[in-house]
Formats: structure tokens, sequence, C-alpha cells
């Protein structure tokens, strides 16, 4: 049967990736709403991926048994001394969308280097008495223009090292192999298998 994890989160992208990662492993991702668990409506207000993460994931652990996970992530580019970082998702929004935070960091990079990362942090509730908290990281650039149409979010941009094309060109299977989520998730499982809860 294996182990049923909560994932605390309505992006059905971020959930549709989770379950690709973590195809082969015996896990089980489950939504809060296959649960009945009323939505909740989480203000990301800490001042780290870490803090973010945990707050998301408990909002849901005090409903169900079940281990919860939830991750806060984001692109950190380094000329631009680490943002969006922990806004993210709000920057772009703010923005007006992803195209239009894609062509005001390509305004504001101008001929700056394009060292860039993206950050993931992992918390899993209601197996410990204190959350579980699991980092990951993908280094790269930032590329000149817009790249291919898969992914979502800073995909189409973020050009991982060791690679000429950005996520956005890459299938699932080879973006999951390298991603910041799926760094973090394989320490999480590998954390779970060591320590015999799955």
């Amino acid at each position: 049967m294996g182990l049923t994890i909560v994932l605390s989160s309505n992006n059905k992208h971020k959930l549709q990736e989770i379950k690709a990662i973590l195809k082969n492993i015996d896990i089980n991702i489950l939504t809060p709403e296959e649960l009945n668990i009323p939505h909740q409506e989480v203000v990301e207000d800490g001042a780290t991926y870490y803090e973010n993460a945990i707050k998301k994931a408990s909002s849901i652990a005090k409903y169900t048994t079940y281990p919860v996970m939830s991750d806060d992530s984001g692109l950190e580019i380094e000329a631009l001394d680490n943002k969006p970082g922990i806004n993210s998702a709000r920057f772009a929004k703010s923005l007006g969308g992803y195209d239009c935070a894609f062509e005001y960091i390509f305004k504001s990079l101008g001929d700056n280097k394009r060292n860039a990362r993206f950050v993931c942090h992992i918390a899993l509730c209601n197996v410990k008495k204190e959350p579980l908290v699991f980092k990951g990281e993908c280094v790269g650039k930032i590329a000149c223009k817009i790249l291919g149409d898969n992914g979502f979010g800073y995909d189409p941009i973020f050009i991982p090292n060791n690679f000429n094309c950005s996520f956005a060109q890459l299938n699932s299977n080879q973006k999951n192999s390298i991603s910041h989520r799926s760094d973090a998730i394989k320490k999480m499982v590998k954390y779970l298998k060591e320590n015999n809860l799955m």
C-alpha cells in the first residue's frame, strides 16, 4: 500500500510535478479536497521559504493524521540581489503575469551576469513532533529570451547548469531528474527510508 502523504497546495502544476517525481516511489499523494478538508487560505508572510513551507503544511496537518507536505520555492537571481526569491509568484502577479515578469527581468539584467538558482524547501508535518524540512536547489542562469513552453512559472527563462536549453524545453522526466523540487523530495524520501517511516 505504501505511505500516503497529503499535499498542502492548490497548484495543479505542482501536484502533477510532485506525483511525477514520486511515480516510482511507494508514496501515494492525496489532496486536501480528496479528504474533504476545508480550503485553507494561507497568508505566505514568512521571512523564509522554510517558514512559509511549514506554515502551509501545518494549516492542513491539524485536519488529518496522515503526513502532510508542502513546498515553498522561488527563483533567485544573483545580479538582482537574489530577487524575486521568496516573492517569486507574487512578483509575477504584481507585474501582470509571468510574461511581464520575464520582460522586467531581461531589462533589469542588461549586461550583468545571469547567474541564478531555483530553491525549494519541503516541509513535512505529522511524522515527528516537530516539522521536518528538506532543502533542494538547482543552479543555472537566466536566458536572454523566453525558451520553450513546457513547465510553468519561471521555467522558460531558466537554463540549468550543463544544459543549453531551459526548464521549459526539457521533457518532464529530464526536468524532474535535476530540479530543485526533485532535489528536496529525494532528500525527504531518503530520510523516510532511513528512519523506516515508509
